[in-house]
């Protein structure tokens, strides 16, 4: 086994065993170190050095991957280092060197549900299904990705959320023979989504090229998964919600946050003018 194989094993079961992360966390750190392995071709840590991790910088860039998702893979990567140096490693990359690329003004967009049907017209079976969770639940991406056969209970969904928050949503009841139906046809019983061979979901990544395919077809060439959260909250104002029941639907902390999801009066001004003046 190479050594970078082992410094790998011994950082994440430090993150499991010490700093008991959740199990996307671990999955999410996972992938991005073992891709990172595999991408720079260290034998060792201790040949890390600044021009490799430029390199591997610039080697996602050119193959499409976004600045901030970049950030994220970088600010695991560097965890990591900062972790081993505090036990006594010797790491020749100077942390303080490597700077965050700069993301630009994060993008607010939200689908009509007839822009989500429109999509969902364009999908196969099984990425109509997780388009349409995610437009009627409001779930993040990383929560769809490791949703299990068991966390149904009828129309509801029970699960562990961002921040280790035990949640629930719900989901209309057409909704729910589309499940029961996918899981028979795909013989599931563990991960919701859980086809490989071990059993294991696919990659957050994974996920958000098999829903962007679909919106492009249906004309939608920016599309971004957590704008369906967008969505699902900016449906519910339409439909007469307040924001302190969309809150409690979606899951926020604040209604500050809730509020920055709500696109309701985009495109309607006018409508809104003819309305009141």
């Amino acid at each position: 086994m190479k050594t970078i194989n082992r410094q790998l094993g011994d950082y994440l079961e430090y993150c499991e065993k010490v700093r008991c992360m959740s199990e996307a966390t671990m999955r999410t750190k996972k992938n991005v170190l073992e891709r990172f392995a595999k991408v720079t071709r260290l034998s060792d840590l201790s040949e890390l050095t600044n021009e490799v991790f430029n390199a591997w910088v610039a080697h996602e860039v050119s193959r499409g991957v976004s600045y901030r998702s970049v950030n994220a893979y970088d600010t695991v990567i560097l965890a990591m280092v900062r972790y081993f140096i505090g036990m006594g490693r010797a790491i020749p990359l100077k942390t303080a060197l490597i700077g965050k690329l700069k993301e630009g003004e994060v993008r607010r967009k939200f689908y009509t549900a007839d822009e989500v049907k429109q999509a969902v017209s364009c999908a196969d079976f099984k990425t109509g299904l997780m388009i349409t969770l995610m437009f009627e639940t409001g779930l993040r991406i990383a929560e769809l990705v490791n949703l299990r056969v068991s966390d149904f209970d009828g129309r509801r969904i029970k699960f562990i959320g961002k921040g280790r928050k035990p949640r629930e949503v719900y989901i209309r009841e057409s909704t729910l023979l589309w499940v029961h139906k996918y899981i028979n046809i795909y013989n599931i019983e563990g991960y919701l989504w859980g086809d490989t061979l071990n059993g294991e979901p696919p990659t957050v990544e994974t996920v958000r090229k098999r829903l962007r395919r679909p919106f492009f077809e249906a004309g939608f060439t920016d599309f971004y998964p957590h704008a369906l959260r967008h969505s699902f909250a900016t449906d519910l104002q339409y439909n007469g919600a307040s924001v302190e029941e969309i809150k409690e639907m979606i899951g926020h902390e604040s209604l500050a946050t809730t509020e920055r999801y709500l696109h309701g009066f985009d495109g309607r001004l006018m409508e809104l003018f003819d309305k009141y003046r």
